[in-house]
Formats: C-alpha cells, structure tokens, sequence
C-alpha cells in the first residue's frame, strides 16, 4: 500500500537523523551493565541501532512524561520546578564535563511534615507489562538498575537526599509513584565506572557472540561490537591521536597532533591525519614497528601500516580505507593484489562490499 511505503520511508529518515553522537557519558545510561558498549558509544564508534519505529515511541514516551509535569505544574497540588532560571532543564556534570545529565526537575510540598524538603523529580512511561512489573515489585529500583543509578547520580551532583518517582502507563495512563532515599554508594560507583569509561584506552569485556542483547542489533552493530571490523565512522574520539581531558571542566577533547581542544563538530568530521585507536583494529598490533604517522599490523601473512595522507604507499592505508578492508578481514589478495593498481593511478579503496552469513550486503 502507498501509506505503507510513506511510512517506511518516513521511519527510515527518522532513524538516520538520530544517528548521531552524543558528546557526553550520560547519566541515564551509567547503571547500563554493559560497559563495552558504554565505552564504545563514548568513543562514538557505535550510534543508535533503533529502527524509526522504536524511536517515534521513545518520542510518544516523552510527550507523556512532559504532559505529567505539565499536570503537576497546572494543578499546584505540589511545588515544581521543571526548569532553571534560564528557562533550561536543570544541568550538571563531573569528570572535566565528560560525565552529564539533565533531570525533569524538583518538587516540594511533598512530604506533609516537611513541605520545604525539596525533592528531585523523576517521571518516566512504560508499556504495560513492564508497568505491570513494577506494580508486583512495588520496587523502583529493583525494576531497573539503569534508572536506579541514574537517580542515584542526579541526587549526588544537585545534593538532594529523596526523588520523587512518577512512572506512567502508556497505555492507559496509570500512575505508579515512589519516593526513594538517596544512596551515597551508588552514586560513588557510578562516578567510578564513568571515570574508567572516559579515561580507559582499553575496551572493557563485552556480551557473548551469543547474547541474546545482541541477537536484536544491525549485523554492522554486532561486527563493530565484537571487534571483527572497524567502526563506520572516522572521527576524532576513535583517532589515538586525541583524547578526553578530565583534569579541566568543558567537556575537553584534545588532539595532540594539532595541539588544540577540538570542537564537536571538529570531533565528528576528524581530519586526513586520522589513525584508528590499535584496540578497534582487528589484527595484531606491532607497536615496535610503529611511528607517530604510521602504524603497523599483522593480519594472517599480511603486514600493513595505518598512515596519515602524507605518508601512504603500497603497504599503507587511511583509517577509510582500512575501515573498507575490515569488512573483508583484511583479506591478502584484496591488500596485495591491487598494490601497482593503487600506485599506478594514485587510486583509493572507497568502499568495499561482502556478503554475511545471512547473505545480506553489509
């Protein structure tokens, strides 16, 4: 049907226009277990896999939690405070700005003997089994541990000690409410695992091949995941020339190559000075044959070099080009066959297609 394909077609550039990185670690996904997926989404090597469809509903989510906060303000049965004196949602972060958050506000006239206690505010909606789930639980934070740990951190960096929980059913618009006291625990293990996140050159252990969590995800999601091929995107945050600082606030990224803080938008275009960070590429690493411009890596029989543009030759390849060859595992007859080819015409590998398992083109 016609409507049909309209609405593939409007899924499909919804799901492109948030493919985008996000420049912090945030708040709201710091209780997530996976900690090789923290690190990798940091150092902006995977983005969002979700499909249109999925992300118009994480949208209907936060219509639903704007309309609760909208009721709680209209009504005036409770004090709220959705917003700084800016107009902006109340903001904070830790590590050099690297670690951030932004809550849904604060609320008073709460507790009835203690009306002035200022309470942070936090609204989410859910389907109806999961909302059902935490009715039987009656527990919001054995519910979830990505939203327990995020309260946890908005308590900590605001210095609020209770969060008033408002939970939704979207699909009914039943309430599910609770008020948690603060955890000082929980937010010190949170800064912990943001500060290995933000400083580790080295990705943490991941999921199985055979975890279910990935079972779901794009075959390019679960390849980059894995380490079988290279990230799709060449920036600044996966070159080993550059690196989050922590010691300064500004959320810094710093690239020691050119000697300057590097904006956003410096951070996502990279530059032709670009080397992949060693631990994404999947081959061995020599670093004793390696030099500030050139890095060197055994793939089976094959030795080749990750080079800046300046220094490319037969045995040398830009981060594109090695990110087009990890699709085919850095195949010999691909990496040797064409080298008078390249040289001969001072030609490029541009893109390069394969098949996997399930015959679907990369």
């Amino acid at each position: 049907m016609l409507s049909e394909s309209i609405f593939k077609k409007i899924d499909e550039v919804i799901a492109e226009q948030n493919k985008d990185y996000r420049g912090h670690l945030g708040f709201s996904i710091i209780g997530d277990t996976d900690e090789r997926k923290l690190w990798l989404k940091f150092n902006w090597c995977l983005t969002s896999s979700f499909e249109g469809r999925m992300l118009r509903l994480f949208d209907l989510g936060n219509r639903i939690e704007d309309q609760v906060i909208d009721n709680i303000s209209d009504t005036k049965v409770i004090g709220v405070s959705p917003l700084d004196k800016d107009g902006n949602q109340y903001r904070a972060s830790a590590i050099g700005g690297h670690f951030a958050g932004s809550c849904d506000g604060f609320v008073r006239k709460v507790l009835p003997d203690f009306p002035d206690t200022i309470l942070l505010l936090e609204v989410k909606s859910s389907n109806d089994k999961r909302f059902k789930e935490l009715v039987r639980l009656q527990d919001y934070q054995g519910w979830s541990q990505t939203y327990q740990w995020q309260i946890h951190s908005y308590m900590g960096i605001f210095g609020v000690t209770k969060t008033l929980i408002v939970v939704v059913n979207k699909n009914n618009n039943e309430i599910y409410s609770e008020i948690i006291d603060y955890n000082p625990s929980i937010w010190e293990q949170a800064q912990e695992k943001a500060n290995r996140i933000i400083a580790s050159d080295a990705i943490p252990e991941g999921l199985s091949e055979r975890d279910w969590r990935l079972k779901n995800e794009t075959n390019v999601y679960r390849e980059v995941y894995l380490g079988n091929r290279l990230p799709t995107s060449v920036n600044c945050r996966n070159c080993t020339s550059s690196k989050a600082i922590t010691e300064s606030n500004g959320a810094v990224w710093w690239c020691f190559r050119h000697n300057k803080n590097l904006t956003l938008d410096e951070q996502k275009n990279g530059c032709q000075d670009h080397l992949w960070m060693p631990v994404l590429v999947p081959a061995d690493h020599l670093p004793d044959q390696s030099t500030e411009d050139k890095i060197a890596y055994q793939s089976g029989i094959v030795k080749f070099f990750n080079s800046i543009k300046e220094n490319l030759d037969a045995n040398s390849f830009s981060s594109p080009e090695l990110r087009e060859l990890s699709k085919a595992k850095f195949d010999a007859g691909i990496m040797t066959g064409t080298h008078g080819f390249r040289d001969s015409f001072d030609a490029r590998f541009v893109s390069v297609h394969v098949m996997d398992e399930d015959q679907t083109p990369f």
